[in-house]
């Protein structure tokens, strides 16, 4: 059943903008067939398209679950600033694998130091009926990675994915652990000065012996804590 995000006036769900024109001009729904509506929070509603007007679309709720599909760890990625060409997949890879908020972060070799926030936010909307999430993630602006050692203490676990770590990665880290952050470099990687800093705040983890794409290491990383945390 196809899936739109809107939000709730007087017990009905809106459709406006890219929704809407999703719903009337690509699918063709009609006033009368049943959708998935979500409203950033934990439910998916079950809904009945009421009424298609031009410039919104009213639905009535038949019925509210909760969304099978919540993220049951709260997983923070943060991601030093790709090419754009990465970052699209990134954005959508670590919806699916069930990251709660994606921070990005400029450092020496960050070549992009701007994002267009409009674009991300479609991104997540479009992930996340791909994988059927009901709460959308959440994306910060981006700061520096100096500012990075200051946001670490709330988590209960730091796995920084460094290309030069030879300590492998161990299952038994995770146990228990509910707040994760994980910090993953670009294309340029990380200067000395900066995996020191990044390393005395985080536990430092190798993913094998070969160099991998910074999507990879993003995909790769998230893989392992998503299936070991049952997440």
């Amino acid at each position: 059943m196809k899936r739109f995000f809107g939000r709730k006036f007087n017990g009905k769900i809106i459709l406006e903008g890219a929704e809407l024109l999703h719903l009337k001009k690509v699918l063709r729904i009609t006033e009368g067939e049943e959708v998935i509506a979500c409203i950033d929070d934990e439910y998916d509603y079950l809904c009945v398209v009421e009424k298609i007007n031009k410039n919104d679309c009213l639905l009535s709720i038949k019925e509210k679950n909760i969304c099978p599909a919540l993220p049951q760890r709260e997983i923070t990625l943060f991601q030093m600033l790709p090419k754009k060409e990465y970052f699209d997949n990134i954005i959508a890879k670590s919806v699916e694998l069930g990251v709660n908020k994606i921070i990005p972060f400029t450092s020496k070799y960050t070549m992009i130091k701007e994002i267009k926030k409009e674009r991300v936010a479609t991104q997540i909307i479009t992930a996340c009926k791909q994988c059927e999430r009901s709460k959308l993630v959440d994306f910060s602006s981006p700061i520096k990675i100096e500012q990075i050692p200051s946001l670490l203490k709330e988590y209960d676990l730091v796995l920084f994915a460094y290309e030069n770590e030879e300590q492998p990665f161990s299952p038994s880290i995770l146990s228990n652990k509910q707040k994760i952050a994980v910090i993953v470099g670009n294309e340029g990687g990380f200067s000395e000065e900066e995996a020191t800093l990044l390393k005395k705040h985080s536990t430092c983890i190798s993913l094998g012996k070969r160099i991998l794409r910074c999507d990879t290491a993003v995909v790769a990383t998230l893989s392992l804590v998503s299936i070991l945390t049952n997440n």
